[in-house]
């Protein structure tokens, strides 16, 4: 069987012939490893279709998360000059902001003076980013923050990465796309530290404003399945027990994860959720949503799950992806940490569990040795459930 078949297998809850193995790089990671140079990778869809597949087959993972669909189209026309030699290469947009393309991390906006984020009051909920300058709107499109609330209204260069990726490697692998939780979408609009207050104080105003941004994340994930994603993942990083309490939860995360879950799956792919930290409080709640799949499960002291016990909570009712610690085993570990941290969640989930990927919990960082992660997929390979 193909590899694509066995991740379609492990997706659907059952047991494969093979545990298959994928993970989710930092952007900072595949920079490193491939040697691009980061405003290429910020800005051509060939260069990061490339990218991607090359760190697939440097690490032979059964499957490809593409999770932004694809670069920014037009965005050029916005930077006034690009400094590729600096320490940090910089692209000085038109309107005064910034966007810091780094070696060895993830881009980063930086506003132009006089940059405000409007109170809630003032969002237009027909324009919610309207009031924004021009080059805060292509970096957020860059994270796939896109306006759009129809499937069929998206233009076809949205895709473009998603779309090469496919076309060299989706017969044999399995090409997931990614969507940005209506909450996620929310904080950006609107501010972290505002976002997180505003739900305290004008909760109805809130729950307004993730309607309109729940109908860009259900539009872009359908549009992906179309293009031929086999699987969305809902990157949802500020849902867990450090941000939000259980009953905030059930308010601000679940209706609205729960239309995409709906959405995807009626669309004929499957849907996993990505919250990183402590979520062992609401692995019912993310069930609820209609998921097909859960991805992190942070083990301690990154988060609070332990995986024999998620596996007595989930066999039977969704797969799970994960969970080998990002830091302390892929970081900071030799191969002999990494092959005991690996056999024992094989055993413990790939054993049990008829649904499970091997994956590290959450991204692999910039800085993790790529050794470390070949041991992985090493044992991973020798393993039989």
């Amino acid at each position: 069987m193909s590899s694509k078949e066995i991740v379609a297998q492990a997706m659907r809850r059952e047991r494969p012939s093979r545990i298959p193995v994928m993970c989710q790089l930092a952007n900072g990671h595949t920079v490193l490893r491939t040697g691009v140079h980061p405003i290429d990778y910020f800005t051509s869809d060939d260069v990061w279709a490339d990218c991607l597949l090359a760190m697939r087959a440097l690490y032979d993972f059964d499957g490809i998360l593409c999770h932004k669909p694809g670069r920014v189209h037009g965005i050029w026309g916005l930077v006034e000059r690009a400094d590729r030699d600096l320490e940090t290469p910089t692209l000085h947009m038109a309107d005064g902001g910034r966007i810091e393309c780094t070696r060895n991390d993830d881009a980063y906006y930086k506003p132009p003076p006089g940059f405000r984020r409007p109170s809630l009051a003032e969002l237009d909920l027909d324009d919610l980013l309207g009031w924004a300058p021009a080059s805060f709107r292509a970096f957020q499109a860059s994270k796939a923050t896109i306006p759009i609330s129809d499937p069929a209204a998206f233009p076809d260069h949205v895709f473009g990465t998603l779309d090469r990726v496919i076309a060299r490697a989706g017969r044999e692998h399995s090409v997931h796309g990614e969507v940005r939780s209506p909450f996620d979408h929310f904080l950006n609009i609107v501010g972290m530290e505002e976002g997180l207050v505003a739900i305290l104080d004008d909760p109805e105003r809130c729950l307004e404003v993730l309607d309109r941004t729940a109908e860009w994340s259900v539009a872009l994930a359908v549009a992906q399945v179309r293009h031929g994603a086999a699987a969305i993942k809902i990157s949802s990083p500020f849902a867990g027990s450090g941000f939000l309490s259980p009953e905030m939860y059930e308010a601000f995360i679940l209706p609205f994860e729960t239309r995409i879950a709906k959405a995807v799956r009626e669309a004929g792919a499957e849907v996993y959720t990505h919250t990183c930290g402590a979520i062992g409080d609401r692995l019912e709640l993310l069930c609820r949503a209609g998921v097909s799949g859960i991805e992190c499960l942070d083990p301690p002291p990154l988060g609070d799950v332990d995986i024999a016990e998620a596996v007595k909570l989930l066999k039977g009712r969704i797969f799970i992806k994960g969970n080998v610690d990002p830091v302390n085993t892929l970081l900071r570990g030799d191969a002999a940490r990494v092959r005991a941290d690996v056999t024992r969640v094989l055993e413990a989930a790939g054993r049990e569990m008829e649904g499970f990927i091997l994956s590290s919990a959450c991204s692999v960082a910039p800085p993790v040795p790529p050794d470390n992660i070949k041991v992985m997929v090493e044992v991973c390979r020798s393993f039989r459930p």
